[in-house]
């Protein structure tokens, strides 16, 4: 799948949440320099949600998936759908705090890693395929800048 050098920044932020949504699933092996213990994949995914997750999901919300409502029903309707999905992992993400409970905390980080994983994967192999397929190449161009504009 070969991004669109206007998506290409956002895209490359989604090899992070693949591999922290693979750490917090209850099968996942032990990746080096990565925590291990339930508490530690927790507090984790906190700091990740507020230094990567979060800037992340700002940067789609405010040129993206705006852009991405004018298109096309289909993509209107996507995008409301992923918004929404971001809503459900920081909810889930900001819940973990308060579970003491082991094997709580174990089924909560693999429902989020899980959700997370699907998540990345729908807007790369569903999303962003139809949006650059949809939009016009001026289109992505300005979508570029926006994004530009955004992550600095």
């Amino acid at each position: 799948m070969k991004r669109h050098e206007s998506l290409a920044p956002v895209s490359r932020q989604h090899h992070n949440g693949l591999l922290t949504a693979r750490l917090l699933q209850k099968d996942a092996p032990a990746y080096k320099g990565m925590p291990t213990t339930l508490a530690g994949k927790r507090d984790y995914v906190l700091r990740f949600l507020k230094s990567e997750l979060e800037p992340h999901f700002a940067v789609e919300e405010k040129t993206i998936f705006i852009l991405a409502r004018t298109v096309s029903e289909e993509l209107k309707v996507q995008a409301d759908v992923l918004e929404t999905e971001h809503r459900q992992l920081e909810k889930l993400i900001n819940d973990l705090l308060s579970l003491t409970d082991e094997s709580i905390l174990a089924d909560k980080l693999h429902e989020t890693g899980k959700l997370l994983e699907q998540h990345i994967r729908k807007e790369e192999r569903i999303f962003f395929e139809l949006l650059q397929q949809e939009l016009p190449d001026e289109k992505l161009q300005e979508l570029k800048l926006q994004i530009e504009q955004h992550l600095h």
